[in-house]
């Protein structure tokens, strides 16, 4: 669930690529440095960083039987055939490694294989329904493994299952916090904290956006639950539970897209009654998606279905949840709806800044419709402080197309910096105008 590793290599921005390259070809660090301002020990800093990833990345292939074969593409990106590229060099390193450290790492890899299996028990349980064991059992492991985001992840929705809403939040914000101070440690040093010298950790972090996606979960969980009528329509009622039929492994053993097709196919009835009962189903949906499962992925469409406001501002709120499917699903459904969305846009954009950059779907949405009420929306999010949101915005305000746009671009990437996205969105204006 995390999206950064524990790799000793540090996360590098586009600028960090291009001076990695020119280093990796031999150029002087100190050279490079007064070229591109940049500190010469930073420099080494990085090349150093990426050869101790390197050197890892063959070790790691060899415990886990991994490596690439020889007419495998090349791990390095390439493009070549791995014997033509990086095998001889790998070879090299490999016959340099010593006893020692064949034994310290796979006793490593043997220690995170045991922690990983402890950690799916606790996961299970929670599918299972069994939040209470969830959480002691994650309780028990934190004693030994006190930063490990997964076991923090399941009780987060354990408590949310629990009607302990504050719980779960609190969890949130804590950990959110903790993985941002974790995110500026290891861009800056390419470790850890509890690593303490050490090259690997037993830990399994979380990035700040996984965090703060699951802090905005916990919020919308309190918000659905105090949404749903407690003497409501008991037809609904039934529907709802009907669609939660897509959940029985048992019923439906199929995974991926055969899955999703089988389960459509045998709950369409319900799906189109759900879609005939109108806006009055939408508080009975809204809790089925905080749970990423089959049932919840058939909300997008059924909120799609009805023309009204509480439907669209749903959908908007959902697509933040960092569930791909159902993000993808609400966002293609709002993009059909077009230009009548603004106000909403405008609306949604004023409330609820701290979850900005979780908004990034959204932000390629208002791309697509091209009139300046969604250009002004865009152009104020450039100014924003989240580089997740600067690029999103930056692309989409490339697609719209808008004359002034370029000059716009421009300016922003002399404010902010080199972002891949943004430079790539600026060059492709550039040739754009060259041609007209």
């Amino acid at each position: 669930m995390a999206d950064e590793s524990n790799s000793s290599m540090k996360a590098i921005t586009g600028k960090d690529l291009e001076n990695l390259k020119r280093l990796l070809k031999g150029e002087s660090p100190k050279i490079l440095a007064q070229e591109t301002n940049t500190d010469p020990k930073e420099l080494e800093a990085l090349k150093d960083s990426f050869l101790k990833a390197q050197y890892r990345q063959i070790i790691e292939q060899e415990i886990t039987g991994k490596k690439p074969g020889r007419n495998d593409p090349c791990p390095c990106g390439s493009g070549k055939k791995y014997k033509k590229c990086c095998l001889a060099k790998h070879e090299e390193i490999k016959k340099n490694i010593s006893p020692d450290i064949w034994k310290q790492l796979k006793a490593e890899k043997e220690r995170k294989e045991k922690i990983k299996a402890q950690v799916e028990v606790g996961f299970n349980l929670l599918a299972s329904g069994e939040y209470k064991k969830a959480i002691e059992l994650a309780d028990k492991l934190l004693k030994k493994y006190p930063e490990d985001d997964r076991l923090y992840d399941i009780k987060v929705h354990s408590n949310i299952f629990l009607g302990k809403f504050n719980e779960a939040i609190r969890i949130c914000r804590t950990r959110y916090e903790v993985a941002k101070k974790e995110k500026e440690f290891f861009l800056k040093h390419g470790v850890y904290t509890d690593q303490s010298g050490s090259e690997d950790s037993a830990s399994h972090y979380y990035s700040p956006i996984s965090w703060l996606e699951k802090y905005w979960i916990a919020l919308k969980a309190i918000a659905y639950d105090a949404q749903l009528p407690r003497n409501g329509n008991e037809a609904v009622k039934k529907l709802v539970e009907k669609l939660k039929e897509a959940d029985n492994l048992k019923k439906y053993p199929e995974k991926g897209d055969l899955g999703l097709e089988k389960r459509r196919k045998s709950l369409e009835p319900i799906i189109r009654e759900l879609q005939a009962i109108g806006p009055e189903a939408i508080p009975y949906l809204l809790p089925l998606t905080i749970n990423f499962s089959w049932s919840s992925l058939f909300v997008p469409e059924i909120l799609a279905a009805y023309p009204v406001e509480d439907a669209w501002r749903a959908m908007m709120e959902i697509s933040m949840f960092g569930y791909s499917y159902i993000t993808a699903a609400c966002c293609n459904y709002l993009r059909e709806k077009g230009e009548i969305l603004i106000p909403l846009f405008q609306e949604f954009f004023v409330k609820n800044p701290e979850f900005d950059p979780l908004k990034t779907g959204l932000i390629r949405v208002l791309g697509e419709i091209k009139n300046r009420d969604a250009f002004d929306i865009l152009k104020k999010l450039l100014e924003h402080e989240d580089p997740y949101v600067v690029k999103a915005a930056a692309v989409s305000i490339a697609r719209q197309g808008f004359p002034e746009a370029l000059s716009l671009l421009e300016e922003t990437e002399k404010r902010v910096g080199f972002i891949p996205e943004l430079h790539k969105a600026i060059v492709q204006l550039r040739a754009k105008e060259a041609k007209s």
